[in-house]
Parts: C-alpha cells; sequence; structure tokens
C-alpha cells in the first residue's frame, strides 16, 4: 500500500506516550512523505513526558474517504471510552473501506473495545493486560505474543516496540526497499551500523 493524494493521518491523544511515533514522523518527514498530525481537537495536547504539542487539525477536519491511513499513537486516555469517541467512529470506517488502520501501546485497547480486533490476527501490550482492560475481548487465538503484527490492512504493536511499529508501517506505506529497511532496524533495533550506502 503505498502513500497516495490521501491523507496519513497520526493521531495524538492528550497525554500521548512520546516515544511511540517519533521514529515514523522522522522517516516521513526525511521521505518528504507528508502527514497531518491530528487529535481529539486543535487544542495544544501534552504528552506522558510532559511535551506539549500544537495538533495541526481536528480529526473531525477529515473524513474517512480522504485517509489513506490512519496511525493511532498510545497514551494513558485510550481505555476511556469517553475519550477520543471521533476517531474511534473514523477507525471502524478506515478499516472497513481497507484503507490502513495503525494502533499502538493502548490504542489497541480502543480498537479492541470497538470489536475491530475481531477475526484479525493482532498484538497489545499482553494479552493478560489487554483482556482487563477491555472484558469484552474474546480474541485469544488470534492474540499473537510479538511486538508488531500486520494482518491485512491492520497493524498493531506493542508500547515496547516502536521500532518494530515504524518496521511494519514503513513496508505498508513502501519507504525504502526491503533491503534498507532490515539495515534502518537493525541500526535503530541493535545498534548495528548500516552499510555507506544506506546514508545516501
Amino acid at each position: 500500500m503505498a502513500a497516495n493524494d490521501k491523507n496519513i493521518l497520526i493521531y495524538l491523544p492528550d497525554e500521548y506516550a512520546d516515544w511511540e511515533g517519533a521514529y515514523l514522523m522522522s522517516e516521513l518527514s526525511q521521505n518528504k512523505i507528508p502527514f497531518t498530525v491530528v487529535s481529539e481537537t486543535k487544542n495544544a495536547i501534552t504528552s506522558i513526558g510532559t511535551l506539549k504539542v500544537q495538533p495541526q487539525a481536528a480529526i473531525t477536519d477529515f473524513t474517512a474517504d480522504q485517509v489513506s491511513a490512519l496511525i493511532l499513537i498510545g497514551g494513558e486516555n485510550w481505555p476511556n471510552m469517553d475519550r477520543n469517541k471521533d476517531v474511534r467512529a473514523m477507525a471502524a470506517q478506515v478499516l472497513k473501506q481497507n484503507s490502513l488502520l495503525a494502533a499502538i501501546c493502548g490504542a489497541t485497547f480502543a480498537l479492541a473495545q470497538e470489536g475491530l480486533l475481531k477475526d484479525r490476527k493482532h498484538t497489545s501490550n499482553d494479552l493478560n493486560m489487554l483482556k482487563a482492560f477491555v472484558p469484552t475481548y474474546a480474541e485469544d487465538a488470534n492474540y499473537q505474543n510479538k511486538l508488531a503484527v500486520t494482518d491485512g490492512n491492520l497493524i498493531t504493536a506493542s508500547g515496547a516496540g516502536p521500532v518494530d511499529f515504524t518496521l511494519e508501517l514503513l513496508r505498508a506505506l513502501d519507504v525504502y526497499t526491503e533491503e534498507k529497511r532490515q539495515h534502518w532496524y537493525n541500526l535503530f533495533k541493535n545498534g548495528t551500523p548500516p552499510p555507506a550506502e544506506f546514508w545516501t
């Protein structure tokens, strides 16, 4: 799935996890792939690490048919079903229209609450944690004990796997060749220096 003339939206909830979208935003920016940082409203939000961010737009400024990829960054308020209501609704539409939907950490709890993990291979922070936060969850058979999982147009990840999450997204958005993606992954995951041509 390549980036196209539709919009890549990166959704940051209030109390978002600083580290979970940082690798991806850097790679997209360096490759001149446009994206828009959105949140519940256009009001400034604060990360878990107290970094204040001004979203470029509210999620309600877009409709699902304008979106090629919706990327949900984790944070503290996802388990609260009274928060992030508009993006929850959009996530269901994005998945249905076969656009890319990605969620990491607490955002996977929201997908589970909305029934969007049903019959899909997926992961989260921990199976027992997922079941504790989402008592209605009954997809144990599809849970994968991995840091990141892709099933069709759905990507899920643990909050401990931002590099793995980014790798899956770089593949889905067709950023770099697979060889270069592997060098990128080995660099940021394992500290393995890439060959000189990686930087050109």
